[in-house]
C-alpha cells in the first residue's frame, strides 16, 4: 500500500476508535514500524511501503485503538531528553515527574559535598535517579523497586544511558534492603491513587499500567506514611527528601511529615500550578 493511503487507513482506524490526535500518532507509530525518520516518510508518501512493514504498522495501530499507550507499544519513552526503555512493568514516566529531578538538582547545586549519595525507591523506569545522575556527575545513586519486572528495566536503562559507573540497582521493599544504609538525598514516586480511584482513570492508565504503581490504598496516602515512618532513619543528618505526590494531598501528606519528625517542609507545583512535589529535611541545606 502507498504510504499516504496506509497513514490514512490507520488515522481512521484511530479516529473511529476515539484517539484523540489519530494522524499524528498513526506517524508516530509508522516511524517506528519503518525505522526511518517523519522527514523520511514525509517525502515519500507516494511511495509503496513492504509487506512486512504494513503488517507490523497495522498490528501497532490495532494495539493503539485498544487504548495501549504508545510509549508501550515502541517501548520507548522520554524523561529530562532521557530516551528510556518503558513496558507495561512500568508506569510510563509523566512530565510532571521532571519538577521532582528539577528541584533535587536545584538543592544538589549548593552542596560542597565531593559525592551526593540518592536512594531512589519505587523506581519503575528509574528515570528519577537516572536523571538526577546525568545531570550531575557527583550523584552515585542506588534504584530500587519491590518487582523483579522494574529491576530489569532499570537495569536496562542505565545501560542506555551510560550511567553503570554512578547508578546501581537493589531488589527492596521500600527500605527493608537498607537497614545501615544512610543517604544524602531519597527521592520516591509511590503510588497514590485512592483504590476506589483506579477505574475512573483513562483507559490507557487503567487497562495499561502495572496497578501496584498506581494504588495508594483508600486514601492514597499508605506510601507516604510507610515512607515518612522510615525515610527519616536513612538520611544522612542533612539529608533531603524529595516526593511525588498528587491533586489534592499536599496538606495531608505535609500533615503526616510533619508528625514524623520532619522539618524544612515545602511544597512545590508543577507547570499547572498543581501541588506536585514535598520537600523535607532535618536542616536548611545539604551542606
Amino acid at each position: 500500500m502507498v504510504i499516504r493511503e496506509l497513514l490514512i487507513k490507520a488515522d481512521k482506524i484511530l479516529s473511529d476508535n476515539g484517539i484523540e490526535d489519530s494522524y499524528n500518532e498513526s506517524t508516530i507509530l509508522f516511524v517506528y514500524a519503518l525505522n526511518k525518520s517523519k522527514t523520511y516518510i514525509y517525502t515519500h508518501m507516494d511511495e509503496n511501503t513492504d509487506a512486512d512493514t504494513e503488517l507490523k504498522f497495522l498490528e501497532f495501530i490495532k494495539k493503539r485503538s485498544k487504548n495501549m499507550p504508545v510509549a508501550y507499544i515502541i517501548n520507548k519513552a522520554w524523561f529530562m531528553s532521557l530516551e528510556l526503555f518503558v513496558n507495561e512493568a512500568t508506569l510510563i514516566p509523566r512530565p510532571e515527574t521532571e519538577g521532582l529531578v528539577e528541584e533535587v538538582l536545584r538543592i544538589i547545586k549548593e552542596s560542597s559535598k565531593e559525592k551526593v549519595e540518592l536512594l531512589d525507591i519505587c523506581t519503575g523506569s528509574g528515570c528519577i535517579g537516572l536523571a538526577v545522575a546525568y545531570y550531575n556527575k557527583k550523584i552515585e545513586a542506588t534504584l530500587s523497586d519491590i518487582r523483579p519486572e522494574c529491576i530489569e528495566v532499570s537495569k536496562k536503562n542505565i545501560l542506555m544511558n551510560n550511567l553503570e559507573d554512578r547508578v546501581k540497582v537493589a531488589k527492596s521493599d521500600l527500605f527493608n534492603a537498607f537497614d545501615n544504609c544512610r543517604f544524602d538525598v531519597i527521592t520516591a514516586n509511590p503510588p497514590y491513587i485512592p483504590s476506589e480511584d483506579i477505574h475512573n482513570l483513562e483507559n490507557d492508565v487503567r487497562l495499561y499500567e502495572p496497578q501496584t504503581a498506581l494504588d495508594g490504598g483508600p486514601d492514597g496516602l499508605d506510601f507516604y506514611r510507610n515512607i515518612a515512618a522510615e525515610a527519616k532513619n536513612h538520611l544522612t543528618i542533612n539529608g533531603h527528601l524529595f516526593i511525588e505526590i498528587g491533586i489534592n494531598q499536599s496538606e495531608a501528606v505535609k500533615e503526616i511529615l510533619r508528625k514524623s519528625g520532619y522539618t524544612n517542609i515545602n511544597i512545590k507545583n508543577d507547570n499547572s500550578e498543581i501541588p506536585r512535589i514535598i520537600t523535607a529535611s532535618g536542616t536548611s541545606s545539604l551542606r
